[in-house]
C-alpha cells in the first residue's frame, strides 16, 4: 500500500511540479525499485510507472569513497564524460560553501527540439553519499546563461553512493520532451549508463 501511494505521488508531482527534496527521499526507499536487466555487470532498476523514468544503477566493483571526490570535481567533467554533446562547467560562488554548483548544457540531435541546460547543486549527505538536485529555472544563477534557444530543466535529482563493494547511482530528470515514453526511457537509460561507465573508467585509470 505504501509503495502504491509513493508511486501515485510521483505521478502527481511529475505532472504538477516535482519536489526535488521528496524525489531524493523516495529514491532511497528500497521498496520502490523493480529490477529490469543487467548490462555489462551493471544492474538496472526502475520505479514502475509509465509516466516516469526514475533509474537506479548498481555495480559490484572494487572501489572506495574516493570515487565521490571524482564526481564532486565538476571542473573535470568535460574530461570524464565521453559524450561531447554534454558540456559542463563549475559555477563558482563568491561565498565559500560546502555545496558545489555546476552548469550543464546538452546539445540535442533531434530536429526542432531545443538544447537542454541545467544548473545543479551537489552536496555530501554522508561520507559515502553525494546527492544533487536541479535548481529551479527562476534561480538567479541562470542570469549568466540566458539563451532563448535553450530549454531550462528544473525537475530532477539524484545520488551517488558507495556501500561496501557497490557503486550505486540514482537518477531522474524530467527532459520535458514530447516523445513516446519508451523512446525517452531507452535514451535516458543509455545516457545514464554511459556516464556511470565514464565515472568508473576515469576513477580507475587516472
Amino acid at each position: 500500500m505504501i509503495r502504491i501511494i509513493i508511486i501515485f505521488l510521483f505521478f502527481i508531482y511529475g505532472v504538477y511540479g516535482l519536489d526535488n527534496n521528496q524525489l531524493l527521499s523516495a529514491m532511497n526507499n528500497e521498496e520502490n525499485w523493480v529490477y529490469h536487466y543487467t548490462l555489462d555487470d551493471i544492474r538496472i532498476y526502475r520505479i514502475e510507472h509509465n509516466s516516469l523514468s526514475i533509474i537506479k544503477l548498481v555495480k559490484d566493483v572494487e572501489i572506495s569513497n574516493d570515487i565521490l571526490n571524482v564526481i564532486a570535481k565538476i571542473s573535470d567533467y568535460n574530461n570524464v564524460i565521453s559524450n561531447k554533446k554534454i558540456f559542463t562547467e563549475e559555477v563558482v560562488l563568491d561565498i565559500p560553501s560546502d555545496t558545489i554548483y555546476g552548469y550543464q548544457k546538452v546539445s540535442n540531435i533531434i530536429p526542432f527540439i531545443k538544447n537542454r541546460h541545467i544548473i545543479f547543486k551537489m552536496f555530501r549527505v554522508e561520507e559515502n553519499r553525494l546527492d544533487w538536485q536541479l535548481l529551479h529555472h527562476t534561480d538567479a544563477l541562470f542570469n549568466n546563461y540566458n539563451n532563448s534557444s535553450d530549454k531550462i530543466l528544473s525537475y530532477g535529482a539524484g545520488s551517488w553512493q558507495v556501500y561496501g563493494n557497490k557503486l550505486i547511482h540514482y537518477y531522474y530528470i524530467d527532459s520535458e520532451i514530447s516523445l513516446p515514453e519508451f523512446l525517452l526511457k531507452r535514451a535516458t537509460e543509455r545516457s545514464v549508463i554511459n556516464i556511470f561507465k565514464d565515472v568508473l573508467y576515469f576513477y580507475q585509470f587516472n
